[in-house]
């Protein structure tokens, strides 16, 4: 287009202050996009076509009366006109004002447009968008809304689609402002109805993959396909991705053909240009058991700063370069989220982080097994972590980095058992230490705190080789199975981790079983053992010997033991003996709850005449079974650094009420350790601390007074956005308040037909025997009431959650990650459980209040 003063062409680079925001969108857009050719008309034109008087009336507001065309603008209107339609198209004239589609205000649809404009009517169309812009209702809605003067509108002149259908469609749902979702509105033909509100049309909801998840048809067939939708949020897509915010398009379909037509900011989520829009996704299905409920600021920070330490390390074990790791620094660093003070998993930071390894595709299934991960993360989302399809290049690099690590792998495998003699050595150097923890001064215990820093956080090899090792050895060998033998190789799997016979985890229900059987000589003994005294202990010095046993081996262990702020056994036992007296009174049980069958036979039956596949089969079960095992244990480890821990932050916050710098010695745990470290170091930065204990602790009984986050829900931005409106965007719904069955995951076998009881607090709570446990989670300072459980059900938690192997190597019936089982059930209502399959059905509702809900 030859070069003209007032026509502005279609793609060239605009300002948006002097021609509105339609035109500047379209013209970023230009060339990257299917857009009809077009050019605009100027705001300049239109101040040449007013008259001295006239332009002294629009400043003063005043009505400005007929609009006389300028010669030249005429002129040049016909000019651009004529080039644009050389073959007579039809055209489509539109305003574009620079506060038409602003920021706090939209003028969207106050300003007339046309459609299917002959080239011939051009001039009277832009005469009427110019004198719509002085209408009494805009004139209204502009002194209303906005007090800027950046209003002449320019005009957009375009070629017409022939659309077959229209519509406008949203990048984030414009209603709830889920990021996640994309709201699509269709109708045949033109869209200017619809635009208008005159009819509905269609509207899809879909996935940001641009799967259909919902859908509301106007008329008998629906308008779109999947496909074209799919094409639809495809171009939501790069256009959001263009402009970095999410976005309202106009699109148009002519055959095969989407056009753009245009684009705008949503103006409902315009607080994203400021928080920001990148999605973080938390969950927190695994990680309450080590964490539950309202956690401290102290106990937040430590576990913040062990995450990062040893999976940087072990990432420098496994061979990962230290640029890959530099890279992925940020990851590292945020690998947990504190929400409304629970503990979440930064998820997409675990993926990035697992995906700094080759076999990413497959380890990330075994991970979300491993993590009790019921939802697998979306496919758009993972492609942002790692391309779907990787340059031939990356393909090449990522099968060397293959053959390392699974060389890596073998070693780390090969070595394992000395590596976890050695692990074993140094915690024991390190703990065993003679030291007095009440004996040492502030300085004396930050030293201490930074020796287990450096001797134990920052060389964790032993755990987390096992833990990746566990990982691929668990899912590969359910794999195997499932892929060998169908569903009957899962039952299989669940039988074949029973009986380990050495997990620590499993020991204090015999060692409290044992206790039991000793209290029950004397029933004296077994009722003031059930009201908590700890004098009763003394009365039978078998039973004194073997309950100080226990303390020193297991006292740590205790509810919400990786809790700085948890109370052990050595601070309160009285679970412990109410745990004894309880069973004592019990009878004593010598029938099994269910009987296993030989996991032997099975295996022949299973492969018979396929002798290789049992062989390979069997190795990869032996594999699994010792680093469950090995898992199990080592987690008991973790809790004696963590009791270390507490006891030097404890005797800190001793030291700190002694010398006045706070008013209880338990304010300790409203701090957090770098800022408690830092008072005693010199590098805080806050020494107002009562003011900022106070805040605290203020906020914690206000976390503790609302319902807890959803189980996994997904923030965009800035979290303290989301935080401040409580905008937790989930997925999840779990109504099943009415079925008479539910699914988990089955993690050991067996038929049980029994009672439950729900349990929401295990401290005074007493299971009867042959009754069937019900609890949202459980962790080690539940073990006391799975001895007498017929069966187990858990809410969270997976197959290699602390429930799942405890309840396996005990030879109880259980099923795990069950969605919404405290709502559906109630203490004294009848069930049937298969822990095979995982199904449970509602027999019999019964339920009474014992004062455990």
């Amino acid at each position: 287009m030859d070069k003209l003063r007032y026509i502005v062409p279609g793609g060239t680079s605009i300002d948006p202050a002097k021609v509105g925001g339609k035109a500047a969108s379209l013209a970023e857009l230009s060339g990257k996009f299917m857009i009809p050719q077009w050019f605009v008309v100027s705001p300049e034109a239109f101040m040449s076509c007013l008259s001295d008087i006239q332009i002294q009336k629009i400043i003063t507001g005043e009505p400005i009366g007929e609009i006389l065309f300028d010669k030249i603008v005429q002129e040049e209107i016909m000019t651009a006109t004529k080039q644009l339609a050389n073959s007579g198209q039809l055209l489509a004239i539109r305003s574009s004002a620079s506060t038409e589609d602003g920021k706090n205000a939209s003028f969207a649809g106050q300003l007339e447009s046309f459609l299917n404009v002959p080239p011939a009517q051009i001039l009277n169309k832009v005469h009427a968008v110019w004198h719509s812009a002085f209408s009494s209702h805009v004139m209204h809605y502009r002194k209303t809304f906005t007090d800027s003067a950046e209003w002449i509108p320019a005009v957009i002149v375009q070629h017409m689609v022939k659309a077959d259908t229209a519509g406008v469609a949203f990048s984030s749902d414009p209603v709830t402002g889920d990021q996640s979702k994309c709201v699509i509105n269709a109708t045949r033909g033109l869209a200017d109805k619809l635009l208008s509100g005159e009819i509905n049309g269609d509207t899809y909801h879909t996935s940001k993959c641009g799967k259909i998840e919902k859908q509301n048809i106007c008329g008998n067939n629906p308008i779109l396909n999947q496909e074209t939708v799919s094409k639809i949020v495809k171009l939501l897509g790069r256009v959001e991705e263009h402009f970095g915010l999410p976005q309202d398009i106009e699109w148009a379909k002519e055959g095969e053909n989407i056009y753009l037509l245009q684009a705008r900011p949503i103006t409902s989520l315009n607080h994203v240009s400021k928080v920001g829009s990148q999605i973080t996704l938390w969950d927190n299905s695994n990680i309450v058991e080590s964490y539950s409920g309202v956690t401290s600021p102290l106990t937040f920070s430590f576990a913040c700063n062990v995450y990062q330490h040893v999976y940087v390390e072990f990432c420098k074990l496994m061979g990962v370069g230290a640029s890959k790791i530099e890279q992925e620094n940020n990851a590292f660093c945020n690998m947990l989220g504190f929400v409304n003070g629970h503990v979440y998993y930064n998820m997409l930071n675990w993926y990035r982080v697992l995906a700094l390894f080759p076999g990413f595709k497959i380890n990330r299934k075994f991970m979300e097994q491993m993590m009790g991960v019921k939802e697998s993360l979306p496919e758009d989302i993972i492609k942002n972590i790692i391309p779907d399809r990787p340059s031939l290049w990356s393909k090449v690099t990522d099968s060397g980095r293959f053959i390392r690590t699974l060389w890596g792998l073998i070693w780390h495998q090969v070595k394992l058992s000395k590596t976890i003699q050695r692990f074993y050595k140094r915690l024991n150097e390190s703990l065993s230490s003679h030291v007095i923890l009440e004996n040492l001064s502030l300085d004396q215990l930050s030293n201490e705190y930074r020796k287990l820093e450096r001797k134990l956080l920052k060389k964790w090899d032993a755990p987390l080789i096992n833990d990746f090792l566990c990982m691929i050895a668990f899912g590969l060998s359910r794999r195997l199975l499932e892929k060998f033998a169908g569903e009957e190789g899962l039952k299989l799997h669940n039988d074949i981790m029973i009986g380990q016979g050495d997990i620590v985890s499993a020991e204090p229900a015999i060692l409290i079983r044992k206790m039991a059987e000793i209290a029950r000589r004397d029933y004296r003994i077994v009722d003031r053992l059930v009201e908590g005294d700890s004098e009763a202990i003394s009365n039978i010095p078998e039973l004194k010997k073997e309950y100080e046993g226990y303390l020193k081996k297991f006292g740590d262990r205790c509810l919400q033991e990786l809790k700085l702020e948890s109370l052990t056994l050595h601070n309160n036992p009285t679970t412990l003996l109410q745990a004894i007296g309880h069973m004592a009174r019990r009878e004593k049980q010598t029938k099994k709850l269910i009987e296993h069958s030989n996991v032997n036979a099975q295996l022949q039956h299973l492969f018979r005449n396929k002798p290789l596949k049992r062989w390979v089969v069997t190795q990869v079960v032996k594999w699994a079974k010792a680093r469950v095992r090995d898992r199990e244990n080592l987690r008991f480890e973790r809790t004696r650094i963590f009791a270390r821990v507490r006891n030097i932050f404890i005797e800190i916050g001793k030291r700190f009420h002694e010398l006045e710098y706070i008013r209880d010695s338990r304010d300790i745990f409203l701090l957090e350790v770098p800022e408690v470290i830092g008072l005693i170091e010199g590098t805080a930065t806050v020494m107002d601390i009562d003011k900022l204990i106070k805040i605290r602790s203020t906020q914690q009984e206000k976390f503790k007074s609302q319902p807890a986050p959803p189980k996994r829900f997904k923030t965009y931005g800035a979290f303290y956005s989301a935080f401040r409106s409580q905008a937790y965007h989930t997925d999840i719904h779990s109504e099943i308040l009415n079925a008479d069955h539910v699914k988990g995951i089955g993690c050991c076998q067996g038929i049980v037909r029994a009672t439950v009881r729900v349990i929401t607090d295990p401290r005074n709570a007493e299971l009867k025997p042959g009754e069937i446990m019900v609890a949202e989670f459980t962790d080690p300072g539940w073990i006391t009431l799975f001895a007498n459980a017929a069966g187990i059900l858990v809410e969270r938690g997976s197959l290699l959650s602390h429930s799942a192997i405890v309840a396996r190597e005990m030879g109880i019936p259980a099923i795990v990650a069950i969605d919404g089982i405290m709502k559906w059930l109630e203490s004294g209502d009848t069930v049937e459980m298969n822990g095979a399959t995982g199904i449970i059905r509602k027999i019999e509702k019964k339920g009474w209040n014992d004062g455990q809900k």
